[in-house]
């Protein structure tokens, strides 16, 4: 199964994009999924701050801050 991201705005906590990496990457005006993903890692390890991404995979949920 494939992953899907909640993509929220960290200070409102309003949802900003939420779909599977290439419906994100659309929503968010990305050129393509590499960034996207990229934009996840760099969500993940703290380098954008005003940013929440959830991963959901397979009914399992991730949050990364």
């Amino acid at each position: 199964m494939g992953k899907y991201y909640t993509v929220y705005d960290e200070r409102t906590e309003e949802i900003i994009a939420f779909g599977n990496a290439s419906q994100c990457t659309a929503i968010l005006g990305l050129k393509n999924t590499r960034q996207f993903h990229a934009f996840v890692s760099k969500t993940r390890s703290g380098l954008r701050k005003n940013y929440k991404v959830v991963i959901e995979d397979d009914g399992e949920e991730s949050d990364s801050e």
